[in-house]
């Protein structure tokens, strides 16, 4: 029976200039030693633990991350107590660590017993001849992290596999990386041990390979496949016949793990355990399993020459729905299960059926593509190599491309069970000095990771690079004058309130897997880290540290007609176009029938910057981009093909997108009058008729690709719309059920007028039930009420979350509306949310403790005056 003692307490650390820690080596087993040790975590990272022990300062706040840069410069000392059991006789005992990064030799009772390199390889190293029951000395030497370029550099330079993220990039300061920050554990296995089990589902059959060491003589291994519910449905017991040895289990009828909006992610468990010789247990592995029914073909239609982007679900084709995934923390290693789960939770609420985990962050961990699996979230899943401001070619030196070869031969299997797994990806951006993106041939490392994946993962898509081209860049340009489109990135920036609709509009890619729009972070985020924020911000140091190259004040102040006075209307008007412009660049490739999917950049961000392209910030609070973005992944959807967010001209033509169904269109004056109206049904053969697509349902599913259809257009004199804002409001209702969309634009020269805006009132009801909040927001006097959001109303260092169903919404004069939300590991008594937006007074809600079986909320106003209604 195999034993698994965790090592995740008892760590301590030290630090030592150079090779000063060889002068004092008898302190790797001394248990009582001088000097300075902080306590350390496992899983975590060093520059963490240093942290929590007050040795730096917060690198997060202001410029203070310059103050943390000699970290990575010393050689820290892993050690703890490790207590081990009496082993029986032919037992043997293991050393396991997940996540070493980046290179380090582990000291048992000051013995060097294991030298390791890699930050995303296994170590696994053998100490049975060396333990011996009760108390050990373990220590882990964590050499100085290795040299390696920052964004604008030469990737032909880089020489080691590690996310070159923290050495400096657009989104996160210098933080180079170091610590244990996979789990550990010691393992005790009998004579054999199961050094790798691969389960391999397809149509009604799973084939195990099961890999094994040791005396494997008379051996033999026995395999059960469960049901959710634990019970078997398929076992089969052979002989090992060597090392490597192959089974086939008959599985009859097998539920499918469905991607995320298709169905059940279903999971099956796999029990795999050997026997020796003498009938003695050896060794157990337990894996979960999925039998999928997904694919990648050429779009039909499409150029001959583009790659298969084309995903398809059980046999039928689909749109991908994506993000683009960073690390959940620049300390990576201290992120978190908790804070993981919350971040995939809103990516699966969104209705993500595909994270792109980016080339320049990590090769992510188990527990990751654990709730991956669980969530029926596919993965494309990059090798950590990205390109560079001067060059963006991979080293071509024999010996790197032999060290890639080894590490990629230990990554592939660690991860070829999940389920969640769908693409392997050479790297991020790699493009020769034309700008174009390089194929395998163009690289000897990408042949070579392309190799390993063919022989170790062979069901797996693999593309060399992203984007993989033939052209690298989304831009006016481009659209207008390259011969074909494939896969393409860019633009990062909104382009305007001319351009940035007219860009997709015209968009011809296939595939955009990698695009965005920056805006300012939530206020509460901005205050933790930005001491005494304020604007402007644009050339200020602080704010230039915390995200300089997505800081576009003076487009934001255009936009708003120079009209921006306070930090809050700054940060609502950048996250208003950031939210606009992505959810507009979103629909715009739903609605083009060759369009594979789209992958927006990004969804977290890993450091708390002031200024990004993330939908949800530092702190897990979503801004207004992604639940835009969200309500763009609807299904039924109903849309509209716009000129332009300004009006320009004589008059206002929106074309008019929707699945199957009943849709009508109104353009609004912000006073409720209506200027025009036009209605619309379709269904899901034949033309749109007037006055009585989403790819998507009648029931909400998604379904075929192709569901939108343009049904017509609707138009008014912009004379009607007195040169102000005014909101195109859509509606489809399929089923008996309802479906919006709406935007806010603007006749004017920009969105100014939103700054002066005469005052909405709104009535709130708040609706409490443990854990779970309902917030009915009724229109009860004055304009339309536009861009109402909720945000978490408390410090953003506070435990837990808030995750609302729907937010940044428009209300109409008489509207009402309830809003859900789960709050997250947050303290009951801690709960507040600020409700804020052009024209409502920014107050604050929360229960009331006292109110017994009734539920009040207490408004606080911005003078501070609270009130209990």
């Amino acid at each position: 029976m195999t034993s698994v003692v965790a090592l995740d307490e008892g760590w301590r650390l030290r630090g030592f200039l150079g090779d000063d820690w060889q002068l004092h080596r008898a302190q790797l087993h001394a248990r009582d030693v001088g000097g300075r040790w902080v306590p350390a975590r496992v899983p975590g990272s060093v520059l963490a633990d240093l942290l929590a022990a007050g040795e730096v300062p917060d690198p997060r706040v202001g410029r203070q991350s310059l103050l943390s840069e000699w970290v990575p410069q010393r050689t820290w000392v892993y050690q703890t107590t490790l207590r081990a059991p009496a082993l029986a006789d032919g037992e043997r005992a293991f050393l396991e660590f997940d996540g070493v990064d980046h290179s380090a030799t582990v000291h048992l009772d000051g013995e060097r017993v294991a030298a390791h390199e890699g930050t995303f390889v296994p170590l696994v190293t053998e100490v049975t001849g060396r333990l011996g029951a009760g108390e050990h000395t373990l220590a882990v030497v964590v050499d100085p992290a290795p040299v390696s370029e920052p964004q604008v550099g030469h990737t032909e330079a880089v020489t080691v596999h590690k996310g070159r993220m923290g050495y400096g990039w657009d989104f996160c300061p210098r933080l180079v990386h170091q610590g244990l920050w996979g789990p550990a554990r010691l393992r005790i296995t009998g004579a054999v041990r199961l050094a790798d089990v691969w389960a391999r589902p397809a149509a009604d059959r799973l084939t195990v390979t099961v890999t094994a060491d040791g005396d494997v003589a008379g051996a033999a291994v026995a395999c059960v496949l469960r049901d959710a519910d634990g019970a078997a449905v398929a076992e089969s017991v052979v002989p090992l016949t060597g090392a490597v040895t192959e089974l086939v289990l008959e599985v009859p009828s097998p539920r499918l793990w469905w991607p995320n909006g298709f169905g059940e992610p279903y999971l099956y468990t796999l029990d795999t355990a050997v026997r020796d010789g003498s009938g003695r247990p050896g060794d157990e592995r337990r894996v979960r399993v999925g039998f999928r029914d997904i694919g990648f073909v050429r779009e039909p239609g499409g150029p001959a020459s583009a790659l298969p982007y084309r995903l398809t679900v059980g046999g039928e084709p689909v749109d991908i729905l994506g993000w683009n995934w960073v690390p959940a923390d620049a300390m990576y290693g201290a992120a978190g299960e908790d804070r993981l789960r919350h971040l995939l939770t809103l990516a699966r609420e969104a209705g993500v059926m595909m994270l792109r985990v980016w080339g320049g962050g990590l090769v992510e961990s188990e527990a990751f593509y654990d709730l991956c699996d669980e969530y029926g979230i596919l993965v494309w899943q990059e090798f950590a190599q990205s390109s560079s401001g001067m060059s963006s070619v991979p080293s071509a030196d024999p010996a790197f491309v032999a060290r890639m070869r080894a590490e990629a031969e230990r990554i592939v299997p660690a991860r070829r069970n999940h389920p969640s797994l769908a693409i392997w990806c050479g790297g991020n951006e790699l493009q020769n000095a034309g700008g174009v993106p390089l194929t395998d041939a163009g690289s000897p490392v990408l042949a070579a990771l392309h190799d390993v994946v063919a022989r170790l993962d062979p069901d797996r898509r693999w593309l060399p690079t992203s984007p993989s081209g033939p052209v690298f860049g989304n831009t006016l340009d481009s659209v207008r004058t390259a011969p074909e489109q494939h896969d393409v990135h860019g633009p990062w920036e909104h382009q305007g309130l001319d351009d940035h609709y007219r860009l997709y509009d015209e968009g011809r890619g296939l595939l955009l897997s990698e695009f965005g729009v920056e805006g300012m972070s939530n206020l509460r985020a901005i205050a933790s880290v930005v001491p005494g924020a304020r604007i402007p911000t644009h050339g200020d140091p602080v704010w230039d540290h915390l995200g300089r190259w997505w800081n576009n004040e003076p487009l934001v102040r255009a936009a708003f007609d120079d009209a921006i006075g306070d930090l809050a209307a700054m940060s609502r008007a950048s996250q208003f176009l950031q939210a606009d412009g992505l959810r507009y660049a979103v629909e715009a490739n739903r609605r083009r029938p060759e369009s594979c999917g789209v992958l927006p950049w990004q969804l977290n961000e890993s450091f708390p910057n002031g200024w990004c392209t993330a939908a949800v910030d530092y702190f897990g609070e979503p801004k207004a981009a992604y639940h835009y973005v969200r309500r763009a992944y609807r299904s039924p959807l109903v849309c509209a093909a716009l000129p332009a967010p300004r009006v320009t001209g004589e008059e206002f033509t929106a074309t008019v997108w929707a699945a199957p169904g009943e849709v009508t269109a109104r353009v609004l004056r912000l006073d409720g009058e209506e200027i025009a109206s036009a209605a619309w049904r379709s269904d899901a053969e034949g033309p749109a008729t007037e006055a009585g697509g989403s790819r998507g349902g009648a029931d909400g599913s998604r379904g075929e690709v192709g569901g939108l259809r343009p049904l017509g257009e609707i138009r008014c004199a912009t004379a009607t719309l007195a040169g102000a804002p005014f909101l195109l409001d859509l509606a489809l209702r399929v089923g008996g059920r309802t479906y919006r969309n709406r935007y806010l634009l603007t006749a004017g020269t920009g969105f100014g007028a939103l700054l002066a805006l005469p005052p909405a009132r709104l009535s709130v009801r708040l609706s409490a039930s443990g854990d779970e909040w309902a917030l009915r927001l009724r229109h009860e006097d004055g304009p339309a009420a536009p861009f109402v959001r909720l945000l978490d109303g408390r410090p953003a260092d506070r435990p837990g979350w808030a995750r609302w169903d729907d937010n940044a919404v428009d209300l109409l004069p008489g509207e009402e509306i309830v809003l859900r939300c789960r709050w997250d590991g947050a303290p009951p008594a801690e709960r507040r949310v600020l409700l804020d937006g052009w024209n409502v007074p920014a107050r604050v809600l929360t229960e009331d403790p006292h109110a017994g079986r009734r539920t009040r909320v207490l408004t606080e106003d911005s003078d501070g005056e609270r009130t209990w209604t």
